[in-house]
């Protein structure tokens, strides 16, 4: 069972790749803000759901919410809004391969900053597993790109999206890292009661202060949701049970290990653009896919 965390992070995976391909496409419609906004609001009521039946399951009292705890918290809210507020501003820019690919060093940047200033202790096999895993994104997602990632790299305006995607990637590094903290601070409680307990008060934040951010700046923002409300349930449904994934693989182990096995997600996308949008594979690709498998293995070595 110590290696659950393996399915998990692979389903937490799945689940993401199919919520941003959800955002990007309500994107078109509403306003960036409001984007991120649908995840944390529809996504709220399946969360307390979920927090309900842990407490049934589990027959554990919830924890006390310390400081320490609401303060990682906050912080992984906030930082979790950053990320995902620079991921969608890409989806606006027409050269944006620089920037999704920089946003995949999340990894590498995670178990750096991890290890050296937070609880991650990382084994050589382990920086090895996040090196294999990031090789093999970077060479799937060029691959993916062709000519416009070159294209894009000699460019002189790719400033733009390289900025935001290491913007992106940062933001998603301190949400990870400050999430493991606060379920970690929770000590003494059932692994899923203080992941559920975590990621229910993280969103909650989410919930609370970017909502008042709305009413206050784009009131008729939240009133533009309402005819697309299926669209919204999805991602809200979608985000939700890929929160709940991710937080519970990073209760039980390393956010940089977590991260690298979510590395997955590039090839749920592209197998998304197989079946569904009939696009063919290229042998790079198949590469890329085979070296991210070749480093998920190694975390079970």
């Amino acid at each position: 069972m110590e290696l659950i965390w393996i399915p998990i992070s692979v389903l937490g995976a799945l689940f993401q790749a199919v919520r941003t391909a959800g955002q990007k496409s309500l994107n078109v419609r509403l306003s960036i803000m409001v984007t991120t906004y649908v995840r944390s609001l529809f996504g709220i009521p399946l969360l307390l759901i979920y927090l309900s039946g842990v407490k049934l399951g589990t027959g554990e009292p919830f924890p006390e919410f310390h400081a320490t705890f609401l303060i990682y918290a906050l912080g992984t809210a906030i930082a979790q809004v950053a990320g995902t507020v620079f991921l969608i501003q890409l989806f606006t820019l027409r050269n944006f391969a620089v920037g999704t690919t920089l946003i995949k060093v999340d990894t590498i940047i995670t178990a750096i900053i991890g290890s050296l200033f937070f609880s991650e202790v990382i084994s050589g096999t382990g920086w090895l597993a996040v090196i294999v895993t990031l090789g093999g994104v970077i060479l799937l997602t060029v691959a993916r790109m062709g000519k416009r990632a070159i294209g894009v790299a000699e460019n002189s305006s790719a400033w733009k999206p390289t900025m935001i995607g290491f913007a992106s990637a940062l933001s998603f590094t301190f949400s990870y890292l400050f999430l493991r903290e606060a379920s970690l601070s929770l000590e003494g409680s059932h692994v899923l009661m203080r992941s559920a307990c975590s990621v229910v008060a993280v969103t909650g934040f989410q919930v609370f202060f970017l909502g008042i951010w709305l009413v206050w700046r784009e009131p008729d923002g939240l009133k533009a949701m309402l005819p697309d409300w299926r669209l919204c349930c999805f991602i809200g449904i979608t985000s939700a049970l890929g929160s709940i994934c991710w937080f519970t693989a990073m209760t039980i182990e390393n956010a940089s290990y977590v991260r690298s096995v979510g590395q997955v997600e590039a090839i749920f996308t592209l197998l998304i653009s197989y079946f569904y949008f009939k696009e063919r594979f290229y042998l790079a690709e198949l590469i890329g896919i085979g070296v991210i498998v070749a480093g998920v293995l190694l975390f079970l070595l």
